[in-house]
């Protein structure tokens, strides 16, 4: 089996057919009407509770396309965002450029590796999700305060779904496996249920809370009763990544909490970046192995794949040569001990697109890590608003960190991309900043925006 097949499939055993659920239809249609109706602030949480709550399995497939209900609700939102020209006013970010750049360039050294009619079908299929949901947010995440909307609703759709979950949990029963697409029956390593609802897998559920939780972490500097959300989704959404029994998603959540607590000396983050660093490379000067071999050290759940994630790696920069230029169709012969099965996003970009791929993916991370450092400057209103920056990044770090553990498919593409959006939204351009810096002033907070047709209004900032 080559890794195309693997890719395609993603583990989805209903890749290529159509399946309805009577309730899967109605929770689409709902959706989709909360998606033209609302106002453009509410218009993304829609969709973010259908990726929590219906399977995967749930599709329409249109002359061999496969529509999910992420890709419907999709085409739904830019339905809403041209009938409304939400598009008015958007700005072009370096990090804009760098993400069509490696999109296309994981498509087209795809297509010419395979020479293949149905791997052209597949790409255009990733291209469709990453470049349409990417830009999809970026023409309705405006201002913080849209920000402030997504960590509310992340944390109040915590409590449903950690219900569940623990239900799951209890039980050993998937309650969401009425819509296909995930087990009747809980999975089990070791003697502990891996729980998942309605995601793809186990480990995904767990990441995708995970990198969630900075952004319910930061509601608690707010100074409205809605602070009492803090606590709780960040109790529910422990319990989610708990119940997943996945050391990758432990990990992700020590991760989001040493993330957030970074705030407290974030003047001093040069110096602490450094020194990491400098511990690294100290770590790879008397280590007899190198330093990625300390994958293997991490278990937390008693039956983690460590060893394996390390292995993967060092083939990888083994066989350089088999996947440099444009990939390679089979990584078999790099490990006789396993599978094909790449677990790893920054491995799978090299091994499915070649270097070029993988450099521009690599891009798009320190461009995405470059606006939101730059969130800072952008204001001066106060502690919450700049922890929510922070936040926001601390979620970046936390998809970043993950990466090395599992590649993204399923309902958490969603989120990534979400990231990213924020991030080229609400940060300065380049311009800006370097005419601000010659004037010797700081960026102003992004102004209220209200678009209504194709002509947009300014207010004060909020």
């Amino acid at each position: 089996m080559t890794l195309a097949n693997i890719a395609i499939s993603s583990g989805n055993t209903f890749y290529g057919q159509t399946t309805l659920h009577p309730l899967g239809v109605i929770a689409v249609m709902l959706f989709g009407m909360a998606i033209l109706i609302v106002p453009r602030r509410w218009a993304i949480v829609p969709m973010l509770a259908a990726i929590c709550f219906v399977a995967p399995a749930q599709r329409v497939v249109v002359f061999s396309l496969d529509f999910d209900v992420l890709r419907i609700l999709l085409l739904i939102g830019w339905a809403r965002v041209l009938l409304r020209g939400e598009t008015m006013g958007l700005k072009w970010r370096s990090l804009d450029l760098a993400l069509i750049a490696w999109a296309v360039s994981g498509t087209v050294m795809m297509t010419l590796l395979y020479m293949s009619q149905r791997i052209l079908i597949y790409r255009i299929g990733i291209m469709y999700d990453a470049l349409g949901l990417y830009f999809l947010f970026r023409c309705l995440v405006r201002e913080w305060k849209d920000v402030e909307t997504i960590a509310l609703s992340a944390a109040w759709l915590s409590i449903p779904l950690a219900a569940a979950f623990m239900l799951e949990k209890s039980t050993g029963r998937n309650v969401f496996s009425i819509f296909g697409g995930v087990p009747d029956i809980t999975l089990v390593r070791n003697g502990s249920l891996r729980c998942q609802g309605a995601y793809a897998h186990p480990i995904l559920a767990g990441s995708f809370w995970a990198s969630l939780l900075p952004l319910i972490i930061a509601l608690g500097w707010r100074s409205d009763w809605r602070r009492c959300l803090a606590p709780i989704g960040l109790a529910c959404a422990t319990i989610i990544i708990l119940a997943s029994s996945s050391s990758t998603p432990m990990m992700a959540f020590l991760i989001a909490i040493g993330a957030m607590a970074l705030y407290m000396v974030r003047r001093w983050m040069g110096l602490f970046r450094l020194s990491v660093v400098t511990g690294l490379l100290l770590l790879q000067i008397v280590m007899t192995n190198p330093i990625w071999h300390l994958l293997t050290k991490i278990d937390l759940t008693g039956g983690s794949t460590g060893w394996y994630r390390y292995k993967l790696i060092d083939d990888f920069l083994r066989h350089f040569s088999d996947w440099w230029l444009m990939g390679t169709k089979s990584t078999a012969v790099w490990r006789e001990w396993g599978t094909e099965d790449i677990t790893n996003q920054y491995v799978l970009e090299g091994v499915t697109g070649g270097l070029l791929t993988l450099l521009l993916f690599i891009l798009v991370l320190v461009l995405a890590f470059r606006a939101v450092g730059r969130f800072e400057d952008l204001f001066g209103q106060g502690r919450a608003r700049k922890i929510l920056a922070w936040a926001i990044g601390s979620s970046l770090f936390v998809h970043a960190t993950v990466f090395i553990g599992v590649s993204y498919f399923g309902q958490i593409q969603m989120l990534w991309y979400l990231t990213l959006a924020i991030a080229g939204s609400l940060s300065p351009s380049s311009r800006t900043v370097r005419r601000l810096a010659v004037m010797g002033l700081r960026p102003k907070a992004p102004q209220k925006t209200k678009i209504v047709g194709h002509v947009t209004a300014v207010t004060a900032p909020s």
